[in-house]
């Protein structure tokens, strides 16, 4: 039996960001929330717990990444050179000319060499940000562990892979008709559903999924920035379900983004995602910032604590839907998942919750575990088989084991040596990488791993595949894992948001 308290200022967000935290306890038992008490009050049973007091700082349920793609999060921001214009829609970007050299070869490489190392990263990277559940993991020859918890894959205690569906790839006829049909039996769909610009093209990809009768409690649409104000009507509040709104890569990409004020008044709930390395922020907490400044740029009516509502209640009720347990709520028999941020300036909690950066991360408890924190709080909850970093100026432990012994902690220096061996020679991994795959049955359980690529390439007839010149891939050098200068060099030199994203780098202090 594992038990952990954690005390601090706690934000139940059980109807939402009702009222501001308060001090209080949470109470976790072997994955599961046992109780969120307020004041001194204190649950019998746990006079062996380890306790964890985490002073004025705001405990929140993990915080949920409802978009990405990880296997491409070792890749810096990209834009095609010379283009100003907005793309159209998401069949457009991927014929540019630079788009395999720049983004499908080089992750191919580490997908293909390194994954173990690449999934390492981009989980750091993610519990760097406050997240404890990122949708968007890649598909691979076999099963792989994480310690962040996977939105696409997670079966909530039962026996069924089937709770939730995800697609990249726009369906229409009988593969959305069946896609329909799951969800009226049940499970979730997500789906990368008419993004781009209004009046573009891939608004068909939501109006045929309304003629499907696709528009439904459990469909979870991710971008829909092309759905104009008369077509959000189409969806009944009845029927609300969620959209993912990642305005960084909507502006970046098409100087537009979703409807939000739209959507929100048809009662369908608004999650954020942070995307994927080349048109995204690097977690939510820089993801939460934009959707601040484009909420105030293009007018759209709302507050702090509803931007905290989209990475923690939002996503957490539409994924009980399908998982029949709470998420992204402090309530008995939730997912044991915390999230620990001190918070930043002045005014509300949820105000300075959304102006939290990097170093404002104090401790990330995932299933109960403690996996990232300061030092001194992960000493304090007993977390065990940890490696130091520093992350934001601060001394941190991170639980992250090492796939070739589990027993053992894996380290930030073998973890970014293996990327960057790749990176500094992809010639040899491209070689490297044949031979894993050689090695053996390619699908066997005991095969070396092997992760695809979920975003088509256009180029390449809708496949990401290898190389056709291996001695020509160049692979950019790895970003850090923190919004940086570097980062915010790449944004302000992005001509397609015209600026609208330049108060980004003054609010993470760069």
């Amino acid at each position: 039996m594992s038990e952990l308290v954690i005390a601090g200022r706690i934000a139940t967000m059980a109807d939402g960001a009702e009222g501001e935290p308060k001090p209080g306890r949470v109470w976790i038992r072997d994955g599961a929330i046992v109780a969120a008490t307020a004041g001194d009050k204190r649950i019998a049973g746990f006079s062996a717990a380890p306790e964890v007091d985490v002073g004025n700082a705001f405990v929140l349920p993990g915080l949920i990444d409802m978009h990405n793609h990880l296997a491409y999060n070792a890749l810096p921001l990209w834009s095609e050179p010379g283009r100003t214009d907005p793309w159209l829609h998401n069949k457009h970007w991927p014929q540019a000319d630079t788009y395999t050299e720049s983004i499908t070869e080089p992750a191919w490489v580490y997908a293909k060499a390194c994954p173990e190392a690449l999934l390492g990263y981009v989980q750091v990277r993610a519990m760097a940000g406050g997240a404890t559940s990122v949708q968007g993991w890649p598909t691979a020859n076999r099963g792989y562990q994480t310690v962040v918890r996977n939105v696409d894959d997670e079966r909530a205690g039962t026996d069924s892979d089937d709770l939730i569906y995800t697609s990249v790839v726009t369906k229409t006829g009988d593969p959305l008709a069946k896609s329909v049909d799951r969800m009226k039996k049940g499970s979730g769909f997500i789906y990368h559903c008419a993004e781009g610009q209004r009046g573009s093209r891939v608004l068909n990809d939501y109006t045929d999924l309304a003629t499907t009768g696709g528009l439904l409690p459990r469909f979870i649409g991710i971008h829909c920035s092309a759905v104009d104000a008369d077509n959000w009507e189409l969806w009944a509040t009845a029927d609300a379900g969620g959209v993912v709104w990642s305005p960084l890569s909507n502006l970046v990409l098409y100087a537009q983004t979703t409807l939000i004020d739209d959507v929100r008044a048809r009662g369908v709930r608004v999650c954020l995602g942070s995307d994927w390395g080349p048109s995204g922020t690097k977690n939510l907490l820089g993801e939460m910032k934009v959707a601040r400044i484009t909420a105030d740029h293009f007018g759209y009516a709302l507050t702090d604590a509803q931007i905290v509502e989209m990475v923690t209640s939002n996503p957490g009720a539409l994924l009980e839907r399908c998982w029949n347990r709470p998420i992204g709520r402090l309530v008995e028999g939730a997912f044991a998942d915390v999230t620990v941020i001190r918070g930043r300036g002045r005014g509300s909690a949820w105000k300075r919750i959304v102006a939290a950066i990097e170093r404002d991360v104090a401790l990330v408890v995932i299933d109960g575990v403690p996996r990232y924190g300061d030092k001194g709080l992960m000493n304090q909850s007993g977390a065990v088989s940890t490696f130091p970093m520093t992350v934001g100026g601060r001394q941190r432990r991170v639980a992250l084991p090492d796939p070739a012994n589990t027993a053992l902690p894996w380290s930030w220096p073998a973890i970014m040596k293996t990327l960057d061996d790749v990176q500094n020679d992809p010639q040899a991994a491209i070689a490297n990488a044949r031979e894993r795959a050689a090695v053996g049955p390619r699908f066997s359980p005991d095969a070396p791993l092997e992760l695809f690529l979920d975003m088509p390439d256009t180029r390449r007839t809708g496949r990401a595949g290898p190389p056709k010149d291996p001695a020509a891939v160049r692979i950019p050098p790895i970003p850090s894992i923190e919004h940086d200068s570097a980062f915010f060099d790449l944004l302000d030199s992005s001509p397609i948001q015209a600026g609208v994203l330049a108060p980004l780098r003054k609010r993470f202090g760069q």
